[in-house]
């Protein structure tokens, strides 16, 4: 796929970051970028999937220092969800070189190309929520874009399932498509739950009815955050990410620590979607 003068570019853009040049030929990120007609030369593509990928691991290292109070001088664990063949990942030693990382996917090709080329502890994700195979917690689990195409059937099951691989006191942190994100997909409907679904994605190789597209508004996302008492949302920015995906931080407190107000469900959500978006 990349030519010769690509490679070229490529390498010099590792130069840049101090990162690795190489890009497996199935990374499905890269391959929508690189033919993306925004761009004006495959050079500006290749160029902008680096840059990206080093944006998107400095925004990753402010909320983690901002928002979540951790520093270089301690040493956490980060689980980084779907993580593809490491467009992100592959800056994250730079950025943060005080967090040890563990990438996952679904695929098994860009999980040997993150541990051969990376040089990252990667495991291998399942498409059904329950089966995901990690033995060990994590200080903080990452899932970046991957909740902007589940469908209703797995979107609160990956919620759960995540959030299950945080250590207590550690967070879970994810991009949705939402209100923001509406405005330049087509054809959103939101339903009455507002949930909006596509089955079709960038991943030729999936079920789009297990991974399309995806948009949610916060109403639907924090009803399933508070179906887990426990679980404390310390931030919520609307856009936050490339300008128009939902930013969620969430906490995941000690059970025997929670103190729950009093309402239903409903309420709460409520409560939240008032607290952070100054609407109804």
């Amino acid at each position: 796929m990349l030519t010769e003068s690509d490679k070229v570019v490529a390498d010099l853009m590792g130069e840049k970051w101090k990162v690795s040049p190489d890009i497996d030929p199935d990374d499905f990120i890269f391959r929508f970028v690189y033919q993306n007609p925004k761009f004006t030369s495959k050079e500006a593509a290749v160029r902008f999937y680096f840059d990206n990928g080093q944006n998107s691991a400095s925004q990753l290292s402010t909320i983690l220092k901002e928002v979540c109070k951790y520093d270089d001088k301690q040493n956490i664990s980060l689980f980084e969800f779907a993580s593809g063949y490491g467009c992100v990942t592959r800056h994250l030693k730079n950025v943060v070189p005080w967090v040890n990382v563990t990438a996952c996917d679904i695929h098994a090709q860009a999980m040997s190309f993150i541990r051969e080329k990376l040089d990252t502890n990667a495991v291998l994700s399942n498409s059904v929520p329950e089966q995901l195979a990690v033995a060990e917690k994590f200080d903080v689990v990452f899932a970046l874009s991957f909740f902007s195409h589940m469908p209703d059937t797995t979107f609160g099951r990956w919620l759960k399932q995540l959030g299950s691989l945080v250590e207590a006191g550690g967070v879970l942190i994810f991009t949705t498509h939402g209100l923001v994100s509406s405005a330049i997909l087509s054809g959103v409907q939101f339903d009455a739950n507002g949930f909006w679904f596509r089955p079709s994605g960038d991943q030729k190789d999936l079920d789009g009815n297990e991974y399309g597209l995806t948009c949610t508004l916060p109403k639907y996302v924090f009803s399933h955050l508070f179906k887990n008492q426990n679980w404390n949302v310390k931030l919520f920015h609307e856009g936050y990410w490339w300008r128009h995906q939902d930013l969620y931080v969430v906490q995941i407190q000690e059970v025997n620590t929670v103190n729950v107000k009093p309402g239903n469900l409903k309420d709460r959500v409520k409560r939240y979607v008032n607290r952070f978006m100054h609407r109804e």
